[in-house]
């Protein structure tokens, strides 16, 4: 890793940390994260979970130029899927679009944050 995508990984987690601090996104049942077009550069893209009265839960996924979005949907799911289970599953859902939920229906509902410094791409997050 170049000192120059080390240096881009720790600014992009201290603008999440702060980020995170100065908002809080609606709390869900379930969410669906849609990937728009595919990667122009390589960097990192951070999708953090909150559960209602809990830690956040993080994944860091890796991106590389010309990554399609299938890839990245792909990419983020199974970074999610280590980091919330058993409480909650995340899966690839229609090539573009992860799926979070619950496992459990008493578990608490969260909240989502995707942030990424890559160009060439948008995310949307809804229920």
């Amino acid at each position: 890793m170049s000192w120059m995508t080390k240096a881009l990984s720790v600014t992009l987690a201290c603008a999440f940390a702060f980020c995170s601090l100065a908002q809080s996104g609606p709390l869900l049942e379930e969410a669906r994260i849609s990937i728009n077009s595919g990667a122009d550069a390589d960097g990192s893209l951070i999708v953090r979970v909150t559960p209602s009265g809990a830690a956040a839960k993080e994944a860091t996924v890796a991106l590389k130029r010309g990554m399609g979005e299938n890839a990245i949907a792909e990419a983020i799911a199974e970074a999610l899927r280590p980091v919330l289970a058993p409480t909650y599953e995340a899966d690839k859902d229609g090539g573009e679009h992860v799926k979070i939920r619950k496992t459990d229906r008493s578990a608490a509902n969260f909240s989502v944050a995707v942030m990424f410094n890559v160009p060439g791409f948008s995310v949307i997050i809804d229920k």
